[in-house]
C-alpha cells in the first residue's frame, strides 16, 4: 500500500513537470544606465518541445525606448532540454524607473505554432547624463604676491593707455557711422525665428553627411536663444541642466518641458559623451523639433483666439 502511494506521487510529479515543459526568463543588463546608453534585453528559453523556429513578440517602447538591434544565438542542448537565447539592444530616451515586458515567446515547427509562453516583466532605471557631482571642484587659490621694481610696469601702463585711447576713438567713429546708417529691421518673433533657424539647419544636410555632432553643436544655441527670448532668462550662458531648472518655474506645459529636456540631453550626449544615435535616433531628434514647434504654434493660435498671449500658460 505504501509503495503504491509513492508510485502514484511520482506519477503526479512527472505529469506536472511535463505540463510545464517550456520556461522563459527576461533580464536587463545593465539595470541602471544613462539616457542613450546601450541596454541589452535578454530572453532565455528552456524547453523540450520539438520546434525549428523561435519567434519573440515585443510591444513597441513608444516614447520611452526603442529597439536598435536583435540577435538570436545558436541553440544548445542541456539535460534533454533545448536552451535558446535572444538578445535585443535598446536605447532609452526618458529618465526614471521603467518596467519592460512581459514579452510573448512562440515556438513553431514546419510553419505551425506548437507552443506559446510569456516572460515576466523587468525593471530598468534610467538617469540623466547631466547629473554630475561637484564635490571634486576645489576652491580657488589665493593671489600670489609678486615682488619687483615698479618701474618695469611703466611700458605696460603706457601700452594700456594707448589701447584705451584706440578703443575710445573706435567707439566714437562707430557711433558716428551708426547715427548715419539706416535703422535695422525689428527682429522676428521668437517662434518664427526658431522655425527659420531650424529650417536652415536641416537644409545644411548634416544628418545625411554623418555630421551629427556638428548638427547638435549648432542646435543647442538655437534652442537656448529661443528660450532666452521667450521666457526672459539668460539661457545662452547656462548649462542645459540650469536651463531646464529655470524653465520648470516658467513653463507650465509638461509636454513642452519634456520635449526641450529630450532635445538638450540628447544633444549634450552626442557632444560630450560621443554618443552615436544612428538613423533611428536622428529621425527621433528631427521629430522632437517638429513636435516642439507644432505645440508652441497650436498654443499660440488658441491664446490669440482667446485674446490672451502669455508664454508658459
Amino acid at each position: 500500500m505504501k509503495r503504491g502511494r509513492v508510485a502514484l506521487g511520482l506519477i503526479l510529479l512527472g505529469s506536472l513537470f511535463l505540463g510545464a515543459r517550456t520556461q522563459a526568463t527576461l533580464s536587463v543588463n545593465p539595470g541602471e544606465a544613462a539616457i542613450g546608453d546601450p541596454v541589452t534585453i535578454r530572453v532565455i528559453l528552456k524547453t523540450d518541445t520539438p520546434h525549428d523556429h523561435l519567434r519573440l513578440e515585443m510591444e513597441p517602447g513608444g516614447e520611452i525606448w526603442e529597439e536598435t538591434n536583435r540577435i538570436q544565438l545558436p541553440p544548445r542542448e542541456m539535460d534533454g532540454f533545448t536552451i535558446r537565447e535572444i538578445q535585443v539592444a535598446a536605447a532609452f530616451f526618458r529618465t526614471g524607473e521603467h518596467r519592460i515586458g512581459p514579452f510573448r515567446v512562440i515556438l513553431e515547427r514546419d510553419g505551425r505554432r506548437v507552443e506559446e509562453t510569456a516572460t515576466k516583466d523587468a525593471q530598468v532605471n534610467i538617469h540623466s547624463v547631466l547629473s554630475e557631482s561637484q564635490e571634486d571642484i576645489a576652491d580657488l587659490k589665493p593671489p600670489v604676491s609678486v615682488q619687483g621694481n615698479p618701474m618695469r610696469l611703466l611700458p605696460w601702463i603706457a601700452g594700456g593707455v594707448l589701447l584705451l585711447a584706440g578703443i575710445l576713438l573706435g567707439l566714437a567713429w562707430w557711433r558716428r557711422r551708426r547715427h548715419h546708417s539706416p535703422s535695422p529691421s525689428p527682429p522676428l518673433p521668437p517662434l518664427e525665428e526658431l522655425e527659420l533657424n531650424l529650417a536652415r539647419l536641416m537644409e545644411m544636410g548634416l544628418f545625411g553627411g554623418g555630421r551629427i555632432k556638428e548638427f547638435c553643436l549648432r542646435l543647442t544655441p538655437i534652442v537656448k536663444r529661443f528660450l532666452q527670448r521667450t521666457y526672459a532668462f539668460n539661457a545662452e550662458e547656462m548649462t542645459s541642466r540650469e536651463t531646464l531648472d529655470h524653465l520648470a518655474g516658467k513653463e507650465n506645459d509638461e509636454e513642452i518641458r519634456r520635449h526641450l529636456a529630450l532635445l538638450l540631453e540628447l544633444s549634450d550626449r552626442v557632444k560630450f559623451a560621443r554618443f552615436e544615435p544612428g538613423p533611428p535616433g536622428e529621425a527621433r531628434l528631427e521629430k522632437l523639433m517638429q513636435d516642439l514647434v507644432a505645440r508652441y504654434r497650436n498654443r499660440e493660435s488658441v491664446q490669440v483666439e482667446e485674446g490672451h498671449v502669455s508664454p508658459g500658460e
